[in-house]
């Protein structure tokens, strides 16, 4: 078993470990970084960092009333006057697997010397990280480390840190409770999702991939390619499912998967994309809580959370459908080629 299938199969016991620890490192920073009425919340990433960082930013502001923002980091500290509000109190959530990224660590300096206004709170995965030490606070879940190449069970764990920051920050019990729930709901589903990847990721036919989300949604369908990508090099985009139709649908053809993460936010409108992308040879899979009339494959997501809370359950079965693309094609999936571990940065 590759380093990879083993750390996506483990999600279910490292989230219970991110909701048992979290709270308390959360405990230990909130004092010193207190959230005003005017405060704006950014968050910043690369790479997979910096879809989870979208995603953990529509989910922040959603839960607190607080502005939130994702960027890359590089547009942190090369781009300011477009990212960095000004005059208001500023949280900054850097997030680095590694705590070694070079823009993360440059995004953490910019901000501390920027402004006495703003504050930097780290989240990494590794021990003794450096992010954790170029930040003011860090929140560090190393139980996560990985030892793959490709980010799979640190992107959710660190998002699931993050949303129950926002509920803890919000005291919204009940996002509380439902990110609580979400180990034992992965853990029954996760052999339908890797008969879901393998039937998917095995298909031949299959040469080209459309993930499609919206809100929170499209942070994880951006990782979702992200993975393919690392994995495969197989040609796939992400988009919003509205948008796609928009121009975009004119590159579908009949070796083209479309696949919609789809939440209850748009429910109304899902059967109809479906149908459309379908109507021109698409091969339709759909991952939601709710069924699909028009989909070849899909997974049936639990119902009764919100779709806030139901976002780290899609990544599992794409996480499995990129890894069973890389086996069918011969390929490494815990060492992805021109990839490493950390990026690094010369000019650092």
């Amino acid at each position: 078993m590759s380093y990879a299938s083993a750390e996506i199969h483990s999600q279910p016991e490292t989230w219970t470990e991110t909701l048992a620890a979290v709270p308390e490192q959360w405990r230990r920073i909130a004092p010193h970084v207190p959230f005003a009425p005017d405060t704006h919340v950014l968050f910043i990433g690369c790479g997979t960092s910096f879809y989870l960082a979208q995603t953990a930013a529509q989910s922040f502001q959603e839960v607190t009333g607080h502005p939130a923002t994702a960027h890359p980091g590089s547009e942190i500290f090369l781009s300011p006057a477009s990212t960095v509000p000004q005059s208001v109190p500023v949280i900054a959530f850097v997030i680095s697997r590694s705590g070694a990224t070079s823009e993360a660590i440059l995004a953490a300096r910019f901000l501390n010397s920027a402004s006495s206004l703003i504050r930097t709170v780290g989240i990494t995965c590794r021990p003794d990280a450096e992010l954790a030490r170029e930040t003011h606070h860090a929140i560090e879940l190393l139980h996560v480390e990985e030892r793959s190449v490709v980010m799979t069970r640190s992107f959710t764990n660190m998002l699931i840190a993050l949303q129950l920051v926002a509920g803890i920050v919000a005291s919204d019990d009940a996002m509380q409770a439902e990110l609580a729930r979400l180990p034992d709901l992965l853990r029954p589903r996760l052999n339908a999702m890797a008969e879901f990847a393998r039937d998917l990721g095995g298909r031949a036919d299959i040469r080209r991939v459309i993930y499609l989300g919206l809100g929170p949604n499209y942070g994880l369908a951006a990782e979702a390619t992200l993975k393919l990508k690392e994995m495969t090099q197989v040609e796939c985009e992400p988009y919003n499912p509205l948008e796609f139709r928009h121009g975009a649908i004119s590159t579908v053809r009949d070796d083209t998967a479309v696949v919609f993460l789809a939440g209850e936010r748009e429910r109304e409108y899902i059967p109809d994309a479906e149908a459309h992308v379908k109507r021109y040879g698409a091969y339709v899979a759909t991952i939601a809580p709710y069924p699909s009339a028009h989909a070849a494959a899909q997974i049936l997501l639990p119902d009764g959370l919100s779709d806030l809370a139901r976002c780290a359950l899609y990544l599992p079965p794409l996480q499995l459908l990129a890894h069973e693309r890389a086996l069918l094609l011969g390929l490494d999936p815990d060492a992805p080629r021109n990839l490493g571990h950390v990026v690094v940065l010369d000019a650092r």
